[in-house]
């Protein structure tokens, strides 16, 4: 088998996997790096960070000891798409390119993740899947609330892109949530389709590595009116985990936590696709993107698990 046109190969792909297992016409998993950044308002170099959890995923294990298995044969490949080249196309047009360039693989019986920048890229990301899925439901996993109608004038910025949204129509589940204006408040107190999960009542405070997860997760589930989309903002994640964030906050969700959620939602309304976004990487530290990389993975292995119990 040769690899096609379009298609990375060990030296560049999620886990560096080689061939049969990477090849897109036996993979169950696409990923598709969309790197894009325009209006981050702190710390940039997000368009680094899908690149950036390629190169550490190479040094993830594939056996899952909570699983028992090795996810990436159970899916039966994880293949990797070359990244969008974006052309320095920006906001609506930016985001209209990532749509056309996750749509031709939605409803192929693959599962998509798609890797981007700052937060605006996910939009693609979702209005693709929102044309095979019309009753999905997004759950956010966030710092922040990404509600503004507008930042810095901008309605395509990465603070207003779950404000877009909800805008399309489209359910919104939020947890972790610690960093919102008062405009975005009054928008969730208003709006008969937002839930939102405060990271203040779901994590324990004498740290972030064991919550109330057995307490608050079947609320999220319950939550969810349809299949859902997962849009995961890294900065969810509390800053002392994953530290090389655009705007890193502390009091997040912790890795167990995250892992039982995931799980949770896999085998309830199971999950459809998924995006990552706003790592901003740090020279000479990958342990952030390592992190991220690792992540994913597990979180594939559970969203398999959730289809054999579908």
């Amino acid at each position: 088998m040769t690899l096609p046109t379009g298609w990375e190969g060990p030296e560049h792909n999620f886990l560096g996997i080689d061939e049969p297992w990477c090849h897109p016409d036996q993979a169950g998993v696409y990923v598709l790096p969309a790197p894009y950044e325009h209006t981050s308002s702190y710390i940039l170099g997000s368009d680094r960070g899908p690149s950036a959890i390629l190169e550490a995923s190479g040094q993830v294990e594939f056996y899952d000891e909570q699983l028992k298995c090795e996810p990436v044969r159970e899916w039966g490949g994880i293949a990797t798409a070359s990244a969008l080249d974006l052309g320095g196309q920006v906001d609506r047009a930016a985001v209209d390119a990532i749509e056309r360039f996750v749509l031709p693989h939605v409803g192929t019986g693959r599962f998509l993740v798609t890797l981007t920048g700052e937060h605006t890229g996910a939009l693609g990301a979702i209005r693709a899947h929102a044309k095979r899925y019309s009753q999905m439901c997004v759950v956010q996993i966030d710092a922040h609330g990404d509600l503004r109608e507008a930042y810095q004038g901008n309605p395509f910025s990465h603070a207003s892109v779950m404000a877009r949204v909800v805008e399309d129509g489209h359910s919104l589940v939020q947890v972790g949530i610690r960093s919102i204006s008062q405009e975005e408040i009054v928008r969730i107190e208003k709006a008969d389709r937002i839930t939102t999960f405060f990271a203040a009542n779901i994590v324990d405070p004498s740290g972030p590595y064991e919550g109330k997860a057995s307490k608050w997760i079947p609320d999220v589930v319950a939550a969810c009116g349809g299949p859902v989309y997962l849009t995961f903002d890294c900065d969810g994640l509390d800053a002392s985990i994953i530290p090389a964030l655009g705007t890193p906050e502390p009091g997040g969700l912790g890795w167990y936590d995250t892992l039982n959620l995931i799980t949770a939602l896999a085998n309830g309304p199971g999950i459809v696709g998924m995006d990552i976004s706003e790592i901003a990487p740090i020279e000479g530290f990958a342990a952030p993107q390592f992190s991220i990389a690792r992540l994913i993975y597990r979180m594939l292995g559970r969203i398999k698990a959730g289809r054999r119990v579908h």
